[in-house]
């Protein structure tokens, strides 16, 4: 599948029409998104209608690779996963013949290895793609922020140096991870997917707070999730 390079100064499609009008086109070039949504709730139908319209880095974090895949059916040839909890366990010189890379530019010290995995992993990518990671929990509760700060300004920098979307999936539970408000505060998007009671039938509401490439959508927003993911137009929760 060919795609065509969009350039900084335009917007990057999100997949789902209503939302792409609702955001003027969609999301700039280079932005680093988090999606905010429960355990058990259908976010990842969100970041997945971006799979087609770009190539992908999926970095898998809590599931194996091949679960993934599963997951995602039929999708393009141009999605590429990995499973960081097994790049995390390979040697040094594995990793360094995997990504290509010499090192760190900037050296990480005393890092959780899957932070050292996320951080080999971004080192190779040099062209416009989808960067997914599903989800960003397990790097939020190590114990070194200071790491965990470099490792995403380092995802960030990777996004806008390659005018990309990187997706940062965030799941709540009771308790929110120590590190969260780190990533929110780095993240240039951070959408909310909320699941509402209803008499019949599942109901989602979207927002997103924080939008630093145009306007924030605070204006509750339904999702509806069938074949494919589409905002309901004809009404408001």
């Amino acid at each position: 599948m060919g795609y065509r390079q969009i350039s900084a100064d335009e917007k990057l499609g999100t997949g789902i029409h209503g939302l792409d009008r609702e955001l003027s086109g969609g999301i700039e070039a280079g932005s680093l998104v988090s999606i905010i949504a429960g355990p058990a709730t259908q976010s990842e139908h969100l970041f997945q209608q971006t799979l087609g319209l770009r190539p992908t880095l999926y970095l898998s974090a809590l599931r194996e690779s091949q679960a993934v895949e599963e997951s995602l059916g039929d999708v393009s040839d141009d999605v590429f996963v990995e499973d960081l909890q097994k790049t995390s366990r390979m040697d040094k010189e594995s990793v360094k013949e995997l990504t290509g890379s010499r090192g760190y530019s900037s050296p990480i010290t005393n890092g959780d290895e899957t932070l050292d995995a996320v951080y080999e992993t971004l080192e190779k990518v040099d062209r416009q793609m989808n960067i997914i990671l599903d989800p960003v929990n397990p790097l939020e509760e190590t114990e070194g922020t200071d790491t965990y700060r470099e490792v995403i300004n380092k995802f960030k920098s990777k996004v806008l140096e390659t005018d990309s979307l990187g997706i940062l999936h965030c799941i709540t539970l009771e308790e929110a991870p120590p590190l969260r408000d780190i990533t929110l505060a780095i993240s240039d998007v951070v959408v909310e997917l909320e699941l509402v009671p209803a008499t019949s039938e599942m109901q989602y509401q979207l927002t997103i707070p924080k939008n630093r490439g145009g306007e924030p959508l605070l204006a509750e927003t339904e999702v509806v999730f069938e074949s494919d993911v589409m905002i309901n137009e004809t009404r408001n929760i």
